[in-house]
């Protein structure tokens, strides 16, 4: 278990989880959590009296017979095989953030293929390989994976499945999953004081942050080509923030080999990893959000912008598509295509759109306040197990 966005979501249920009367029990094991960040995590949360830790393996006689058990992945068939080894006997719920291995099948909108079928799935492999870098053979062993996956959950007749947002619900339907899901109306929640908008406009520093990790998933492949483009689109040089951390060091040295390539080192400002407090201060100080993201099921780094009033200009993803595509300042452009991106920013910077739209995203912070709550997150959490185990 590393920290993601699945894993963050799942320590702040359980941080709320008396909110909605729910007790958590977390079964762990040093071969489970690598994550030093997540340990320290966990431990805080048994200290402050959120949850009870035990350690797989361990004597489970004196525990007390759980109502639920709950997996909160889409990697859920070795969790299951825990579960079984263990002996514990409650319904199974499991949590699908994305599909397994793959994500989500965006990747091949760059292709034209907005809602693929299963004929579709020949192409992925090479799609994939096309615009994320890896090599065939790879995204077809994942290809496989998932379809495996799925179809085995298909027949996995005591499984109480949620789909965290309908982009998941799309997909899984996509892969032919035909049994009923759980779609929450509200599946994550917001800090509002951390997060809260500035009521003066901060002079921009930058002229767009990339917020992610250094990952082809989260378009960081992509960004030295936008870079380029929106250099000679726009006639002058520009400043972009990259804020993240590899996750793999080869995407990180064909990143630089690709940044050398195209003359685009004085043009991107690496900050890497930053706190929140100075992450959230560098998105204030940036005229746009680039997200050329090819993976995401919701997006909380497209929220936390929106939250602090900075425009959004992505590629036309389903999550940016069936979620946040209404929302004040949220602009798409076509997946994949690093020039089409880079030619919609110099439109909207020579129109001045980045700046004179702040006011209006402004006064759409307090609803987004309204509607992004860990209360209410945890709330649909209740009703996942109690409309299932009903």
């Amino acid at each position: 278990m590393v920290h993601s966005g699945g894993v963050e979501r799942t320590l702040k249920v359980v941080e709320y989880a008396h909110r909605a009367d729910l007790h958590f029990t977390a079964f762990v094991s040093s071969d489970v959590i690598r994550d030093d960040e997540v340990q320290r995590r966990l431990r805080s949360l048994e200290r402050s009296g959120h949850l009870a830790l035990q350690e797989l393996g361990t004597d489970l006689a004196s525990l007390p017979r759980f109502d639920a058990a709950v997996i909160p992945s889409e990697f859920w068939i070795p969790a299951l095989r825990r579960i079984r080894a263990e002996g514990i006997r409650a319904p199974v719920f499991i949590e699908f953030h994305q599909l397994p291995y793959i994500g989500t099948f965006d990747v091949l909108k760059a292709v034209g293929v907005d809602d693929p079928r299963t004929i579709d799935l020949v192409r992925f492999p090479f799609v994939s390989s096309k615009f994320l870098g890896d090599g065939v053979p790879f995204f077809a062993f994942q290809i496989v994976a998932c379809v495996a996956s799925v179809r085995s959950l298909s027949r996995f007749r005591d499984a109480n499945v949620m789909a965290v947002t309908p982009v998941t619900a799309k997909n899984l339907a996509s892969l032919g999953y035909r049994k009923r899901l759980f779609v929450p109306k509200v599946h994550v929640g917001i800090e509002p004081d951390a997060t809260r908008a500035s009521t003066d406009p901060e002079p921009p520093q930058y002229d767009g942050v990339y917020v992610g990790r250094f990952h082809p998933h989260k378009g960081f492949l992509d960004l030295p080509l936008i870079v380029a483009h929106m250099k000679r689109a726009l006639g002058r040089d520009v400043n972009v923030a990259v804020c993240g951390s590899p996750q793999f060091p080869r995407h990180l040295a064909l990143f630089e080999r690709r940044v050398r390539a195209l003359r685009v080192e004085k043009n991107l400002t690496m900050l890497r990893w930053l706190s929140r407090h100075d992450l959230y201060a560098t998105i204030r100080r940036s005229k746009v959000l680039l997200y050329p993201s090819y993976v995401d099921a919701f997006s909380i780094t497209v929220l936390e912008s929106l939250y602090l009033g900075v425009p959004v200009l992505a590629y036309g993803i389903d999550a940016l598509r069936l979620i946040w595509a209404d929302r004040l300042g949220v602009y798409l452009s076509p997946v994949g295509n690093p020039a089409a991106l880079a030619q919609r920013y110099a439109e909207l910077d020579r129109m001045e759109e980045f700046g004179s739209i702040r006011p209006g995203m402004r006064r759409q912070v307090e609803s987004l306040r309204q509607e992004f709550t860990w209360e209410r997150a945890v709330e649909q959490e209740r009703a996942f197990l109690d409309g299932a185990a009903s």
